[in-house]
């Protein structure tokens, strides 16, 4: 693959097509062994979409679209809906945790008295708080910025939750 580098002239991406699926897959692949979602692999009609996709914004765009993608999508594949970047509509982060609770919630069903709100919502808190973590490398400041809350009040939600961080 060719990208920017010191002694390397940059290449466009949409003149590198053949590096695309490669960098798709091992953004798949990533997905999997750093934020722990379940095993992907691109439809045909999904290559096809990534390969006639222009990328204006390059190898970022694209990796940002297929961790998206892996982390949004509930089959096993990836279709070319779950790339939808021209129309954006791509499946929300709602539909996901809506997706995912549906399931947990058959298990509770036959409890009268569930206190669910309080047992999922810190869960919740906690995995979105460790996932941004890993991502900025434990920069507690940038983790701050990137959740939207003050650098005290991640701090306090860290302590609350038990998160380990790297010292």
């Amino acid at each position: 693959m060719t990208a920017k580098g010191n002694d390397t002239a940059y290449i466009p991406l949409k003149d590198r097509r053949e590096d695309i699926l490669e960098l798709a897959r091992e953004v798949i692949k990533t997905a999997e062994e750093q934020i722990g979602t379940a095993p992907k692999e691109l439809s045909k009609e999904a290559e096809e979409y990534l390969l006639n996709y222009t990328w204006p914004g390059e190898e970022k765009e694209l990796r940002l679209a297929v961790k998206r993608a892996c982390i949004l999508s509930e089959g096993p594949r990836l279709e070319a809906e779950d790339f939808d970047l021209r129309h954006k509509q791509a499946k929300s982060i709602g539909k996901f945790v809506e997706a995912r609770l549906k399931g947990f919630m058959h298990k509770i069903k036959r409890f009268e008295r569930f206190n669910l709100y309080d047992m999922v919502m810190p869960e919740v808190e906690k995995a979105l708080i460790m996932m941004v973590m890993k991502e900025t490398n434990g920069n507690q400041l940038k983790a701050a910025r990137l959740l939207g809350i003050n650098r005290n009040t991640l701090r306090s939600k860290i302590k609350k939750l038990g998160i380990k961080v790297k010292s």
